[in-house]
């Protein structure tokens, strides 16, 4: 019978020897394992570190951005009445300003009726779009609209038909209910006083027509007095259609908008209301926007050399060093990047270096904000735009910003140091784990060979073993027959 279990013909515990003799064959393996552990470690650190130095480059290219320097703010001296925005065009400027009237949007209202109204005809309202004059004459602009009426329409149904033509009509209609009475109202939707509209409604649609028509003739004296009151039908004003009238400096300016965009080039006045007094308005640099650019600098300055810092230090403590530790490129780094903030700016300039503008260099090789100083040299942006962003022939002719994104751009380039760094990390780690598969490989084929030499020995011994027994067998028979 073949032996079916390692051991069982000899004794020995086959699979523990094979066991232990696999695992010192293993040994190589667990080091090479711990080291791709550890480039593992490296490859994943260094990949943040990248991306702390491309976000510095991205805040270095910020301030370098002629759209930072060039932009303006908006700034008005009551804001209930005016607001505005202001575009790099706009020239640095102040003025003030006082509003008239605002521009409005002409609308209308029927009289009230039960909320159970059904229309009593059949017919055409037409909405024409136009100019109403000061004698009540309209001038119209455009063609007229029609709007279908049936027999038996409520007043949403009417409003509803109305809102179907809004595109065309420029005109939106509304039903407002008060207990069992409902009001059709109807809005321009756009200001200026020439977006009026006027309805003509056909027969039994009086109601629905602006102006009002007569529907029952006055009697009228020999002076032209009346005697006997018209009955009138139709719709009545609530608010008429005019232009925004306000002045700049004392030049009067009208406008069809409450959002004014042609007065002040590059400048969009947003209306808000009627004023009482002058209102003081102000376009100047956008120090704001600048000051936060270059928050944001700095904040990606310190990330970077502190991680840095972090990385590649040495706890004496622990005798444990970081990941870093010793990495030439990233001691480079460091270098270089203490010496663009350190250094002079460019020629010319009356800002020296960055401590004068008010980024000062700590102990810890961070950079702080001195708000004092910052706020000074921004007394003169462009002096400050010139001291980042300047473009020169030379590096020393260059601002510290342009300096410091040529630095990052060429370390992240194809061929940069950074990027060829991170593939020699990735390259180690490539060639590593095919080394611990050529010795799995082996360990496996290790292990087959160690297991069949022990059963091919296993097996001997279970047939000597058995001879053994056969031979002293025939002994104990022969030693009973003599």
């Amino acid at each position: 019978m073949a032996i079916s279990s390692p051991g069982i013909g000899s004794g020995l515990n086959i699979t523990s020897i094979v066991s232990q003799l696999v695992a010192v064959e293993q040994q190589p393996v667990q080091l090479l394992q711990a080291k791709g552990s550890t480039l593992q470690t490296k490859l994943s650190v260094f990949g943040q570190v990248k991306s702390e130095l491309s976000a510095l480059q991205d805040a270095a290219h910020a301030l370098m951005d002629s759209g930072t320097w060039d932009s303006k703010s908006f700034s008005s001296g009551n804001t209930s009445a005016v607001t505005g925005t202001a575009t790099a065009s706009a020239l640095s400027s102040s003025f003030s300003l006082e509003v008239g009237n605002l521009a409005t949007a002409q609308s209308l209202k029927t009289v009230g009726v039960s909320s159970t109204y059904k229309a009593t005809a059949t017919g055409k309202l037409n909405i024409q779009l136009g100019q109403w004059g000061a004698n009540g004459s309209f001038t119209g602009a455009g063609s007229a609209v029609s709007v279908d009426v049936t027999t038996g329409d409520s007043l949403a149904t009417i409003a509803a038909a109305i809102n179907a033509k809004q595109a065309t009509a420029g005109v939106t209609a509304t039903i407002i209910t008060s207990g069992s009475t409902q009001q059709l109202l109807l809005r321009g939707t756009a200001t200026g006083a020439q977006s009026g509209f006027q309805i003509t409604a056909d027969s039994g649609l009086e109601q629905f027509g602006y102006p009002k028509t007569v529907t029952t003739p006055a009697v009228l004296d020999s002076l032209g007095a009346v005697l006997t009151p018209a009955v009138y039908s139709g719709m009545t004003s609530t608010q008429d259609a005019t232009d925004a009238n306000f002045t700049v400096d004392g030049i009067a300016i009208t406008s069809a908008t409450n959002t004014v965009t042609d007065a002040v080039p590059g400048v969009t006045l947003n209306l808000l209301a009627k004023t009482s007094s002058p209102v003081q308005v102000s376009i100047d640099v956008d120090k704001t926007a600048i000051k936060a650019k270059i928050q944001t600098f700095q904040d990606a300055y310190n990330k970077l050399t502190a991680d840095l810092k972090t990385q590649t230090a040495y706890n004496a403590a622990t005798k444990v060093g970081g990941p870093l530790l010793g990495d030439g490129t990233v001691t480079g780094m460091q270098t270089m990047l203490r010496s663009l903030v350190g250094g002079n700016g460019p020629a010319g300039n009356s800002i020296g270096r960055l401590s004068d503008l008010g980024l000062e260099i700590q102990a810890d090789g961070s950079l702080s904000t001195n708000s004092t100083k910052l706020d000074s040299a921004l007394q003169d942006p462009v002096n400050v735009k010139a001291f980042f962003a300047a473009s020169g022939a030379t590096a020393a002719d260059s601002g510290v910003a342009r300096r410091i994104y040529d630095f990052a751009f060429g370390a992240l380039g194809v061929s940069g140091s950074i990027t060829a760094h991170s593939a020699a990390f990735q390259r180690a780690i490539d060639q590593n784990t095919k080394t611990i598969d050529k010795f799995n490989t082996h360990i496996a084929d290790y292990q087959k060979q160690l297991l069949a030499q022990y059963n091919a020995m296993d097996a001997s011994v279970a047939k000597l073993n058995s001879l053994g027994t056969f031979v002293s067998s025939q002994i104990a028979q022969w030693n009973k027959t003599s």
